[in-house]
């Protein structure tokens, strides 16, 4: 008897569990595609990014030396042309910053110095927390006194993302 209503309640927790990440899904997917139709600065990182993501998750996940690092950092530089691109890995670790082309090489990487960890970045945690896989996101700047833009798209599956790629503009 004790087992039936164990398995009970994990059938229930797991339906609730599948009903829940559905509903979230389908929430953020509407937010985020909203905010993407009504901006036109999100418009425009949304469409410079998109295209680009399937390369650089096979990129990203390929870096193991100076070599394959380069690779990447070719395909991240011609992304972004005149934005900023940021790539880290799932754990907010960055790998590559154009907007610090000095700290962007294999070693820099493998010492975790390219930039500050960036799991904090409210973008890049969105894309990585929500089913959707992509987060946007308006940040003033205190430094430049100008606000920025920033799309940010999860490179790989939910749950399985080797990271994510965030473009901004000012």
């Amino acid at each position: 008897m004790m087992n039936k209503k164990a398995s009970l309640v994990l059938i229930i927790a797991a339906l609730s569990f599948s009903s829940f990440n559905a509903m979230a899904a389908g929430e953020c997917a509407a937010q985020v595609m909203s905010k993407l139709a009504s901006n036109s600065t999100y418009k425009q990182l949304n469409k410079q990014l998109a295209p680009k993501v399937a390369n650089l998750t096979t990129l990203l996940r390929a870096v193991k030396d100076q070599p394959t690092y380069a690779a990447l950092l070719s395909a991240v530089k011609s992304t972004a042309g005149t934005s900023r691109l940021v790539i880290t890995l799932a754990d907010g670790t960055v790998v590559a910053d154009t907007g610090k082309s000095a700290n962007n090489n294999y070693a820099t990487f493998a010492a975790k110095a390219v930039n500050e960890n960036h799991n904090s970045r409210v973008a890049i945690m969105l894309a990585q927390t929500h089913e959707c896989g992509v987060g946007v996101e308006t940040k003033y700047s205190s430094s430049d006194k100008s606000n920025e833009k920033y799309v940010a798209i999860r490179l790989g599956p939910y749950l399985e993302s080797a990271g994510t790629a965030r473009l901004s503009m000012k």
